[in-house]
């Protein structure tokens, strides 16, 4: 009997963790542009964790090229100001492709460094930040630590959307 309990255990920890896949998730050699260039390409689409539930399973596609040192990540956004959903373009700068991650990230901004890392080995792919401790500027005021987004396959988006539903329900 213990031994069960304990498998469950084991089971229940784990499987958040492997669930959150992303819908789509290829690495495959490519060959693009006109000057042919041969390169080791990731393809991800999914929805961010932290996306809200007006947009899509399929509302964030990731590109990254290894030869050519950069990803570029797509996402529709919900601006809840005016009701409607808008895409977000942003390009990341890939600071190490092996066999077992990449890491990429964004620097334009003053006040945070944006890193984009794929887990190559459980394809687990999360968005986070880092303060750049900028602390003069008016403008990082407030922009400190955010909260690291996953992206998320159709498991995961089902269970948001349970879990949502009965949050809803109990409050009514």
């Amino acid at each position: 009997m213990r031994w069960r309990l304990s498998a469950y255990v084991a089971f229940a920890l784990a499987t958040p963790v492997a669930a959150q896949k992303p819908i789509i998730f290829d690495v495959s050699n490519v060959v693009v542009g006109a000057q042919k260039i041969r390169t080791l390409y990731l393809l991800a689409e999914g929805k961010w964790s932290d996306a809200g539930e007006h947009v899509g399973p399929l509302s964030t596609e990731i590109n990254c090229y290894k030869s050519l040192g950069f990803c570029n990540v797509g996402s529709a956004v919900w601006d809840g100001s005016f009701g409607e959903a808008i895409v977000s373009l942003d390009d990341y700068d890939i600071l190490r492709w092996d066999s077992n991650e990449v890491i990429a990230v964004d620097s334009s901004s003053p006040c945070i460094l944006i890193i984009l890392r794929v887990d190559l080995v459980t394809k687990r792919i999360t968005l986070g930040t880092s303060d750049k401790g900028v602390n003069k500027d008016p403008f990082c005021k407030g922009t400190g630590k955010r909260s690291t987004a996953v992206l998320w396959g159709m498991e995961d988006i089902v269970k948001d959307a349970i879990n949502r539903a009965k949050a809803k329900q109990q409050n009514h």
